[in-house]
């Protein structure tokens, strides 16, 4: 073989090198639907973001409850929130007078059992410690203080509002309170819920207007 012919045969393969291999895969190249380019400047985003967006983020320690919701940006600014009990300069929400005691592992099995029944829970409200929330209330009655016993039933039915248990309470309490109108709506509320005997059977005595 000669030396022009080798470079005869040389110049095809260079300009095979100068073409990327995909040219020889797909003839003509597919076209590429305008949804799937990317836009020039800002993208389309499904939410307004900062406007509507908001990411709720609770903190509880047992002693202070804080709720922030933060707005999400589309310009991705970093937000520090720092929790301390110091002042800060910065205006806030007043206090509420109970802060609902953090779940602990025991309050697991109770949640669990509750949604079993198919009952509601209000993902809205606080988590709260069932076992540690009907301590309060019980300590609360022990002292005479029925007002402050209602507030911890009203912290634990705004998580749990079909809670049967803590309903019963409540109608007791408001009985306590002289509420008895208000203790038969709350008594008629939890027996379509779970009915039992003596709830009943006080019922039926609060209806017929004797208070035994």
């Amino acid at each position: 073989m000669t030396l022009s012919r080798v470079l005869l045969l040389a110049l095809p393969l260079g300009g095979c090198a100068s073409r990327n291999y995909t040219h020889y895969l797909i003839e003509p190249a597919p076209a590429v639907n305008p949804a799937f380019e990317e836009a020039e400047g800002t993208q389309l985003r499904p939410f307004g973001f900062g406007s509507t967006t908001a990411m709720q983020v609770r903190w509880n320690d047992g002693d202070v409850l804080t709720e922030v919701q933060i707005p999400l940006l589309a310009s991705g600014q970093r937000i520090v929130i720092e929790h301390t009990p110091s002042a800060s300069g910065v205006e806030t929400l007043p206090a509420t007078r109970l802060v609902p005691p953090p779940p602990s592992g025991a309050d697991r099995t109770l949640d669990e059992a509750y949604r079993d029944r198919g009952l509601r829970v209000n993902a809205d409200a606080p988590e709260v410690s069932l076992s540690g929330a009907r301590t309060r209330m019980q300590d609360a009655l022990a002292e005479g203080n029925y007002q402050l016993a209602l507030e911890w039933c009203e912290l634990i039915l705004g998580r749990y509002p079909s809670h049967p248990e803590t309903l019963r309470a409540k109608g007791s309490i408001l009985l306590m309170l002289g509420e008895r109108d208000k203790a038969i709506e709350i008594y008629e509320e939890v027996e379509e819920i779970a009915s039992d005997p003596a709830v009943r059977k006080k019922l039926d005595a609060l209806r017929s207007g004797t208070t035994h």
